[in-house]
């Protein structure tokens, strides 16, 4: 069997049965109010390969643990890095949120999110949280904050970055905070690998107008 096969069959089997050096009140945390998880380990050589990957499982969470064993195999079997490791950052009655790492000998660490809605057993998405038609006044805020980031002016170019047709585009990997969204740019998303990640944080109180009322993010802006 290849070696991806292999993974997909160790990870999906296995469900079945931060890297943000930030501090203060965005610091994601597990509150008191959990759903009950453990940890899966699995650390093997396979095909002259070392396999390292590590993911939680949750108790009574079928959808929430099938959903993860999907993006796990996906993304293990589309880029092959040697590790893959899934923590959870921070739970609350309304909220679960899921950090992703993949990373290789050689290569810059990948992170992703997995926002999920603990009571409606589902992902978050932005359209949950925000308002109809949000996209283009949520992308001038946050572009804002990325120009002040990166010491541009309001009119400065961004060929430089990539950015399709040039112009600033929020993506769709981003951490729920008790104050703000953070957006989280993968190394070479928008500037070369030798810069690393790159973080754009959009506090709630920028975008008060565009948040929808009594969601998961309702308890930390009211």
């Amino acid at each position: 069997m290849k070696l991806k096969g292999i993974l997909f069959v160790m990870i999906a089997c296995c469900l079945a049965s931060c890297n943000w050096n930030s501090s203060g009140e965005d610091q994601p945390a597990i509150t008191t109010d959990t759903l009950k998880f453990t940890y899966k380990h699995i650390k093997q050589t396979k095909a002259g390969s070392q396999i390292d990957i590590s993911y939680p499982i949750f108790r009574s969470q079928p959808v929430l643990n099938d959903s993860l064993n999907n993006y796990l195999t996906g993304q293990k079997n589309t880029n092959q890095n040697n590790d893959l490791h899934a923590v959870v950052l921070r739970q609350d009655s309304s909220l679960t949120i899921i950090e992703i790492n993949e990373s290789a000998p050689g290569k810059n660490t990948v992170t992703h999110f997995i926002n999920w809605n603990t009571k409606k057993s589902k992902p978050i998405l932005l359209s949950d949280i925000l308002v109809d038609q949000y996209s283009d006044s949520l992308n001038k805020v946050a572009e804002t904050v990325f120009r002040q980031n990166e010491k541009l002016g309001a009119s400065a170019s961004l060929t430089s970055y990539n950015f399709k047709t040039g112009q600033f585009t929020l993506n769709n990997n981003y951490l729920i905070t008790p104050i703000g969204l953070k957006f989280l740019f993968n190394a070479r998303e928008v500037k070369p690998g030798t810069y690393g990640q790159l973080v754009v944080f959009v506090p709630y109180s920028q975008i008060l107008s565009l948040l929808r009322p009594n969601t998961v993010v309702t308890q930390y802006h009211k």
